[in-house]
């Protein structure tokens, strides 16, 4: 039994750590995109990214013409 808990919390710590990696690598593609460094991403921003500047509006869940890091985070998790 005991095995099988340490087995259980180490395929949690390889989970955890690769969730929180995959996050990391999202928030670095995001301050490269938010060029004038606001916190957001204009649609002349997403240009770059044919894909993501195509569908802006459908990420855009605010509808603000901007895009958080969390709405971001969406788009580039698919």
């Amino acid at each position: 039994m005991k095995n099988i808990s340490y087995m259980a919390l180490f395929a949690f710590s390889i989970f955890s750590a690769a969730t929180f990696a995959a996050n990391n690598n999202i928030a670095e593609q995001f301050k490269k995109l938010d060029r004038n460094k606001n916190g957001f991403l204009s649609r002349a921003e997403t240009a770059i990214d044919p894909a993501l500047w195509s569908r802006f509006a459908s990420y855009d869940k605010d509808k603000d013409s901007r895009l958080s890091l969390s709405e971001y985070g969406i788009y580039a998790s698919k």
